[in-house]
């Protein structure tokens, strides 16, 4: 079975090997989830984040804030950022080798996490002042994508659970 009809959610697990599959998936939604926060990381690192951030500062404390202290943070951000991509690919590495449903779920949670904060910043402007548009439609695009390989990853790890409880002998 290919990992592009693993990643549907309503497909038939059945076999052993589609429900591997399946499991599978969310290796691939935990790699989007690398590329995503890559990505935030590689922005929060810009001029115009930092910008941002000084406006934003300079708005709620009416204090001009030091430059040297946004850079800091701005450095601070981008090393968070790395470390966060590198647990996930090795996270998606373990899930990859050896699937499981606890990864998924909490990769899930975390999805849903992600895309409440990138609608609540839409909704409301002053929350989301920080990002960019392009920013946050790209969260939500790649989010969506991850939640969808995440929900194939639980059904295909527990129907894998299943398949091989029911091929063990009983004693």
């Amino acid at each position: 079975m290919s990992l592009i009809t693993a990643m549907n959610p309503t497909a038939s697990l059945t076999t052993e090997a589609a429900a591997s599959a399946a499991a599978k998936v969310s290796a691939v939604g935990m790699v989007i989830g690398a590329v995503k926060t890559a990505v935030e990381g590689w922005h929060a690192s810009t001029p115009e984040a930092a910008a941002a951030a000084a406006e934003m500062v300079q708005q709620l404390t009416g204090q001009v804030p030091d430059a040297a202290a946004l850079a800091q943070q701005s450095q601070l951000s981008l090393y968070m950022a790395g470390g966060l991509v590198l647990l996930q690919i090795i996270l998606a590495l373990v899930q990859w080798k050896k699937p499981n449903v606890v990864l998924p779920i909490i990769f899930l949670v975390l999805v849903i996490w992600a895309l409440g904060g990138s609608l609540i910043g839409l909704a409301v402007p002053a929350l989301g002042g920080l990002q960019p548009l392009w920013l946050t439609l790209f969260i939500l695009v790649t989010m969506l994508i991850a939640a969808v390989t995440h929900i194939a990853g639980i059904r295909g790890a527990s129907a894998l659970n299943k398949i091989r409880r029911a091929e063990m002998p009983n004693y």
